[in-house]
């Protein structure tokens, strides 16, 4: 199914900096299934510099980039990666 972006807005602070990127998905198949999302990039997602050790910022990365970010994250999320969800069952009974 090829995801395609319907949104991509940034959040500001009260200084005017980039707090992070909001991003919608959406995709459908010739079968009718359909996948709609909106998810929160935040600077920590962004990855480093050349250097390894630098934190890239959103001045330093593309919509495209972050674009592919957030499809990763997605993916992530549908496959059950217990490091970016937080989704939680209580298997507790009543008694």
């Amino acid at each position: 199914m090829e995801m395609y972006i319907n949104k991509f807005t940034y959040d500001y602070d009260e200084k005017g900096a980039v707090t992070d990127a909001q991003v919608g998905l959406y995709g459908n198949d010739k079968d009718g299934q359909y996948v709609s999302c909106n998810l929160v990039i935040k600077p920590d997602e962004l990855g480093t510099k050349e250097d390894g050790k630098t934190a890239k910022t959103f001045n330093d990365v593309t919509i495209n980039d972050v674009s592919t970010i957030a499809k990763n994250k997605m993916i992530s999320y549908l496959q059950g990666d217990k490091k970016t969800t937080d989704i939680t069952t209580d298997t507790s009974k009543d008694a």
